[in-house]
């Protein structure tokens, strides 16, 4: 189109269904150009096509005997307008080819057999079939907090925690913090590998509900709306839930909030526990911890907050144990329950005790809640390096060097401070002083005797700098 400068362009070919014959290019010599074949005088005084072999579409020739040079290749087909598809004339110059004989049985592909709104664009799936950087029509799956497709095996890996170099770090999420990973106090320690969990949660289609009896005798409903959560989602939840109604205690050491029920996860049988502390004066002693401070005005009046009915629930010597009262709703999937109390046995009233310990209750079938982290039982047989297998030796002279300083100073520590004991404090006297701080450093004099007399001077020694 180009290059006929924008006149009289050639119109565009819209795309044909399908069809039978087509119609391709042919080798055909170029003869004398007479009279009789100029066809009509519009041909006159334009320039004659050379006397060579030319490749035409659809030309005219004698049809009472073959062409001499009859031929195809698969780049004609490929090549524009190097094939016209004409099913309709009776008259078909050329080769004739048979092409897509067989019509498609996908109805979306023909029209006129499916509504509009079920036709497919065949450009949009070719889009869709291409696969670069650039192309990919990414997926994200809500539920999994991660994308639904992988170009690599090693995005798939790293998606689900599974590297090595992920694992060659670690997060502590069950069992004591203080214990080395690989030594003996680490057997039950249960850690998560490094990067984002994308662990498939938990999806409410609809809002569900389920109560709490807290010591007071009285049943409070927690609602989750629809979404997809966690076990750690759903127990926040829960507590928020009990944090407005003020059913929590605070620890006056650290003004920390207490809560007396907890839905938690136990990754050694794979079930949700549904924990209940009991509660009296005796467990959790008044001097130790408070009730929530109460202010409806938003501000205390003078000092004085009057303390509801629903927070008078501390002050007893008789042992009492809240519970989970369980409704029939998509929520027992969820956890693993079946619909009812636990513990099974009720507060009658505020004076009247049910337990006189901590209760827990186990799913009775699996839940479907699972936590959202990968689990990696973190054992490496090396680990003062904290990694699996050998190290270099630059490593382990780094190492030797740290802990023949930090083993040498220790017995200085209560002598000459703390900051000696330190192998990392050197040169930050700040918590504490050494030998060579406390007596300073010394100036290296060279003594000189004179030749004229029986005086010794002290020389310093100086810098010779036109040496």
């Amino acid at each position: 189109m180009s290059a006929r400068l924008n006149m009289k362009e050639f119109p565009l070919i819209s795309w044909k269904g399908k069809t039978f014959n087509q119609i391709t290019t042919s080798i055909k010599k170029n003869g004398i150009v007479t009279k009789t074949n100029l066809n009509g005088k519009r041909n006159y005084f334009h320039p004659l096509p050379l006397k060579i072999y030319r490749r035409e579409i659809a030309s005219n020739f004698d049809m009472s005997h073959c062409n001499s040079r009859v031929s195809i290749r698969i780049n004609e087909f490929d090549m524009p307008n190097g094939t016209i598809i004409n099913s309709n004339s009776s008259k078909q110059n050329g080769l004739v080819n048979t092409m897509d004989f067989n019509i498609t049985s996908n109805t979306s592909e023909r029209p006129g057999l499916c509504k509009d709104n079920c036709i497919l664009s065949q450009a949009d799936n070719a889009k869709r079939r291409l696969r670069s950087s650039g192309m990919i029509k990414r997926k994200y799956n809500e539920s999994k907090n991660n994308d639904t497709y992988y170009t690599s095996t090693t995005q798939y890996l790293v998606s689900r925690n599974k590297t090595f170099q992920q694992n060659q770090y670690n997060y502590i999420r069950v069992g004591n913090s203080s214990a080395t990973p690989g030594d003996s106090l680490s057997v039950a320690n249960l850690y998560s590998p490094q990067g984002i969990t994308h662990c498939k949660k938990y999806t409410f289609s609809a809002v569900v509900t389920f109560q709490y009896q807290w010591v007071d005798a009285s049943d409070y409903t927690v609602t989750i709306p629809s979404g997809s959560y966690s076990v750690d989602d759903i127990n926040g939840i829960f507590q928020q839930a009990m944090n407005s109604n003020g059913h929590y205690l605070i620890y006056n050491l650290t003004r920390t909030k207490v809560f007396l029920l907890n839905i938690a996860y136990n990754n050694l049988s794979n079930v949700i526990e549904l924990q209940s502390k009991a509660l009296d004066t005796t467990i959790f002693l008044s001097g130790n911890y408070s009730v929530p401070i109460y202010d409806p005005a938003g501000q205390s009046n003078n000092g004085y907050i009057p303390l509801p009915s629903s927070l008078q629930w501390y002050n007893t010597t008789v042992t009492r144990v809240p519970g989970f009262k369980i409704l029939s709703n998509s929520f027992t999937n969820a956890i693993g329950f079946n619909a009812g109390n636990y513990p099974a046995t009720r507060i009658a009233n505020k004076d009247t005790s049910n337990y006189s310990q901590n209760q827990t209750s186990s799913s009775s079938f699996a839940p479907g809640l699972k936590p959202v982290y990968t689990r990696v039982h973190y054992k490496p047989n090396n680990p003062q390096f904290a990694q699996q297998g050998a190290v270099t030796s630059s490593s382990l002279t780094a190492r030797i060097k740290y802990n023949s300083i930090t083993d040498s100073t220790v017995a200085y520590r209560n002598a000459l401070g703390k900051a000696v004991g330190n192998a990392l404090a050197y040169g930050v006297p700040e918590g504490g002083y050494t030998m060579k701080d406390k007596i300073g450093y010394p100036l290296t004099q060279t003594p000189i005797f004179s030749k004229y007399n029986n005086k010794v001077k002290a020389c310093f020694p100086r810098k010779a700098y036109s040496a």
